[in-house]
Formats: structure tokens, C-alpha cells, sequence
């Protein structure tokens, strides 16, 4: 469940705001660099659809953007 209060960003509007590139976005998740929330039906192995959502928190990428340049990964 997703929580109410957070307002979250889809990858596309975090790329966006980061001026990076989606697989960007997708590479530092998958790396643990940048916190994700995931939810909706989970993908299966071996199942060609594409599974859940994913959802970055608003906080999270507004903090990015305030940070120096040489801070962000």
C-alpha cells in the first residue's frame, strides 16, 4: 500500500527533474542509490509483462537537487 502523506514521482518525472536519463534512474535503484517504493502486481520469472509500478519519493529527489554536483552518484 502506498503511504498518503508521501508525494511520489513516476521515473520519467525524476528523470525529468535530474535531467538524467531513465535507465539512469532504473541503474541507481537497482543499485540501492536511490530509494524506490514499488507496488501493484509483482512481476513473475519468466512472465513478459512488465510487473508493478515504481514510485520515488518527491523528498528524495528534491534533496538531490539541492545538493552539490560532485555529492550526487
Amino acid at each position: 500500500m502506498l503511504p498518503a502523506a508521501q508525494e511520489l514521482l513516476t521515473v520519467k518525472e525524476t528523470a525529468v527533474a535530474l535531467r538524467i536519463s531513465e535507465p539512469t534512474i532504473y541503474r541507481w535503484i537497482a543499485n540501492g542509490d536511490l530509494p524506490a517504493i514499488r507496488y501493484g502486481q509483482p512481476r513473475t520469472e519468466g512472465d513478459s509483462r512488465r510487473g508493478g509500478a515504481i514510485r520515488i519519493p518527491k523528498d528524495v529527489v528534491m534533496a538531490l537537487l539541492t545538493q552539490p554536483t560532485s555529492e550526487v552518484a
